[in-house]
């Protein structure tokens, strides 16, 4: 599966958890891969002082992790 692809269905098995959407989905929009993803998203958890926000990051970073855990396991 092409990364794009695979952002995008991450993207949408992640939004109901999620309580600040739209910045949320800008940081998808900006990522090429899930390792990519997956930086930016620990990145921004070390700077991040807003609570709901930080939250979100941090609810994002498990999906990743779970995405990531899963088509590793396909191979």
């Amino acid at each position: 599966m092409n990364q794009k692809r695979e952002i995008e269905l991450l993207m949408f098995e992640v939004l109901p958890y999620i309580s600040n959407i739209s910045y949320i989905k800008e940081i998808f929009e900006e990522a090429e891969s899930l390792e990519d993803l997956e930086r930016k998203v620990e990145e921004l958890l070390k700077v991040e002082k807003d609570i709901t926000k930080k939250t979100d990051l941090k609810i994002l970073l498990e999906k990743i992790k779970e995405a990531k855990e899963k088509s590793s396991n396909l191979l």
